[in-house]
């Protein structure tokens, strides 16, 4: 949904359906994780012919998933300003450096091992979903990824870190450089509350 936004269909009837199914699939804290996991199944060859696993709304969200959700929230410009992708977005942010609740996700390490373009939830995905969504670098768990990245800037103004990208990709560096780069310009940018 996030590219699909971002390609200009934020106001397709589809996208709306899509929205209103996300909502309904959030755990209790307000987050999302997939609902096989929720109940303690794996992932494996008969998950995709079983029928559909309801979740344990109970259980604690997952910052894999509701990271990837949050991207879709982050695109579109009125679901960004919604309570409901707050909510998620503090609930992202209190997980930074962190283990997963389940397995998909299970090292801390996770956070500082990057794709571009985005693919799982890693510290700069998240950062940039909560710039788009009003988050300020003044709040603490901001700050703190921020400075992570600010560390580890090489002189010449690039960042080379941990990629998990296809093989091959001659330029991955600069993707990412530019990612930070907006990150670091979308929060200095954002209107600051009065």
């Amino acid at each position: 949904m996030e590219l699909l936004i971002k390609a200009g269909y934020s106001s397709e009837p589809r996208i709306a359906r899509g929205f209103k199914w996300l909502l309904s699939m959030r755990q209790s804290d307000g987050g999302w994780a997939f609902p096989l996991r929720t109940v303690g199944r794996k992932l494996g060859p008969d998950t995709f012919q079983a029928p559909t696993i309801p979740p344990d709304r109970s259980t604690p969200f997952s910052h894999l998933v509701t990271g990837v959700v949050l991207r879709a929230f982050a695109a579109h410009p009125g679901y960004m300003k919604s309570q409901e992708a707050r909510v998620a977005g503090r609930l992202l942010e209190s997980r930074f450096f962190e283990r997963d609740k389940y397995a998909d996700r299970s090292s801390p390490s996770f956070w500082t091992s990057f794709s571009y373009p985005f693919w799982f939830t890693d510290l700069l995905s998240a950062l940039d979903s909560l710039s788009q969504l009003g988050f300020e670098e003044e709040d603490p768990q901001v700050r703190r990824g921020l400075e992570w990245f600010a560390l580890r800037q090489k002189r010449d103004g690039r960042w080379k870190l941990p990629l998990r990208l296809i093989e091959g990709e001659k330029e991955r560096d600069l993707w990412i450089t530019l990612a930070i780069s907006r990150v670091f310009k979308t929060f200095a940018d954002f209107p600051k509350a009065p």
